[in-house]
């Protein structure tokens, strides 16, 4: 694999999917921000787009589908990243990651990692969490961060405090790898006609389309 003297920039770059994976853009067009295309879609919708393309190439690539969403995750930490930059309180943070006690922070974390429930207590303990909240600031709008489900627990508690605990739960287990509906979708044949599947064959299809299985979990939860 060759590599440049400068490395790829992630924005605005129409190059860099044609240049990572040829395979799937074999002509060099048709890739994500080409000035080309009518009508420009925005970069989620045409990733969108690309995993419902009729023959399935980009929902079984195996790098595709993941290579997507972590460069979202990188420029949308990146938006952040800079948002907070221009905010007035930078200057603090930036004083406090100066004056951080590393040897604290590093005992923190063993003490987390080991499982136990950390409270600060000293001032330096509690500089160290303030830097865990500043980096909450940049990651709650990530898709799929740890910052992004700690803010959606916050909300469902929020609503159990405002609304009172729910009286009835309804838990919902899907069989991706034995439901014909799942196993059609992940398949690609064009009609529609349910065949069974052998166990091992079934799971093959289901594990080289992860597109599939999350369309139809999507569809088994709007029947409800």
């Amino acid at each position: 694999v060759g590599h440049a003297e400068q490395p790829e920039s992630l924005f605005n770059n129409e190059r860099l999917y044609p240049s990572m994976m040829p395979w799937l853009f074999p002509y060099g067009l048709g890739a994500i921000g080409q000035e080309a295309m009518k009508d420009k879609p925005s970069e989620k919708n045409q990733k969108a787009h690309f995993l419902m393309y009729h023959d399935k190439r980009f929902q079984t690539d195996p790098i595709f589908p993941l290579l997507a969403f972590n460069q979202a995750q990188i420029q949308q930490s990146a938006l952040n990243s800079y948002l907070l930059a221009k905010k007035n309180k930078f200057t603090t943070i930036c004083d406090r990651l100066h004056s951080l006690d590393i040897k604290v922070l590093d005992s923190i974390s063993k003490r987390m990692q080991a499982g136990e429930s950390v409270k600060p207590e000293t001032e330096a303990e509690k500089q160290c969490f303030q830097v865990l909240n500043d980096l909450d600031a940049v990651n709650g709008t990530v898709n799929g961060s740890i910052s992004s489900k700690k803010f959606m627990r916050n909300e469902i508690w929020s609503l159990i405090s405002y609304l009172g605990a729910p009286c009835w739960f309804l838990t919902l287990s899907p069989a991706d790898n034995k439901h014909p509906i799942s196993l059609y979708l992940a398949d690609k044949q064009v009609e529609f006609s349910p065949e069974l599947h052998l166990p091992d064959e079934a799971y093959r299809l289901i594990a080289s389309n992860p597109v599939a299985a999350a369309r139809f979990f999507h569809i088994m939860c709007q029947s409800f």
